[in-house]
């Protein structure tokens, strides 16, 4: 196949695998759930006892990998034009998310749910903010397995919001303009987040959130370091394979995370560039995130007592249409209108 940068890979548009990437990410998401949904808060699924880590785990990572990857560029590419970066970021993020928080309102009431105005309006209030999201809603699914619970996916976007600015702030900073500047200030942020994780007392909102945001950020920064690295790294099947293999024999050392996400990182690329395309009708990812797990809850209420493993492929089929109509009714228009009616990648 030759030797292909990313640089180069990149530079070929929408010819690559990226959408399938993420599809594929949003899907292992809500399968990973479907363990929890079916049997009960805290129930581990099988790829987390095998590995300590839970496949929708794997798959956040995934998501932020190619997010700091994508987002470093657009940054860089609106460098100087910082509002149509803005704008691009929340067109992406709040009109499919402020839908979908409605839309699992109305489920969780059909599923039992009995909040009052009141709550209501601060569940949809709180979850545009972000950083006060609630998931819990009276009455919600309360014969379920894990009652009450309207949508647990939805956490990870306060910190994939903290992650933009991250990577804003090092790219129009002139943070990444030299080599050495630029691993210092990459290797200066993940420290400083993990310092944060450890130091930041009790455990209330802050220390979870603290804690949550470290490895995230780690995953990100791989993917914006992989974004500054873009004209010498090469997209190579066999440097994936061997970061594994380092990673496997770093594991149970303080360089286990460091090499997982490179490994994860190289990987990723390999299969999104190096493959051949598969060319999908729309960006289906983020509307799969935002409405598994409701859809998934709604199965279990309507079904009774299902195994995880009968679950998973029911809950994918029943979200895509969902997810597809979020694309189509929100998301593209709000992509467009974000875009100033200029050409965009959505990241």
């Amino acid at each position: 196949m030759g030797r292909l940068t990313l640089h180069s890979a990149l530079s070929r548009g929408r010819h690559n695998n990226l959408d399938l990437m993420r599809l594929a990410a949003a899907m292992a998401v809500v399968v990973s759930h479907c363990w929890p949904l079916a049997l009960g808060p805290g129930t581990p699924e099988p790829l987390e006892t095998l590995t300590g880590r839970s496949l929708g785990g794997y798959a956040v990572m995934v998501f932020f990998f190619l997010s700091g990857l994508l987002v470093a560029d657009s940054a860089a590419r609106n460098r100087q034009t910082p509002g149509r970066f803005l704008r691009a970021r929340a067109a992406r993020l709040f009109p499919g998310l402020g839908l979908a928080l409605v839309v699992t309102l109305g489920l969780a009431i059909l599923g039992g749910a009995s909040p009052s105005p009141a709550e209501a309006l601060r569940y949809v209030l709180r979850g545009l903010s972000l950083a006060g999201m609630e998931h819990q809603v009276t009455g919600a699914w309360a014969s379920n397995p894990y009652t009450g619970a309207v949508n647990g996916s939805l956490w990870t976007l306060f910190h994939e919001v903290l992650c933009y600015g991250v990577a804003a702030a090092l790219v129009w900073s002139g943070a990444l303009d030299r080599p050495w500047r630029a691993a210092l200030a990459i290797a200066g942020v993940a420290l400083g987040a993990q310092a944060a994780a450890l130091l930041v007392p009790g455990d209330g909102g802050l220390a979870v959130k603290a804690a949550a945001f470290a490895p995230l950020v780690l995953t990100f920064l791989a993917g914006v370091a992989a974004w500054r690295l873009r004209r010498s790294l090469p997209v190579s099947p066999a440097l994936a394979a061997l970061a594994l293999l380092l990673a496997l024999a770093v594991h149970g050392t303080p360089a286990a995370d460091p090499a997982a996400v490179a490994a994860l990182g190289l990987t990723v690329l390999a299969v999104a560039f190096r493959t051949p395309v598969v060319h999908l009708p729309g960006d289906l990812s983020y509307g799969v995130y935002l409405y598994g797990w409701p859809v998934a809850q709604t199965l279990v209420a309507l079904i009774g007592p299902v195994a995880p493993g009968v679950l998973a492929p029911l809950a994918c089929l029943a979200v895509v249409p969902l997810a597809a109509a979020s694309w189509v009714l929100v998301e593209r228009p709000g992509l467009s209108f974000g875009a100033g009616r200029l050409r965009h990648r959505p990241a």
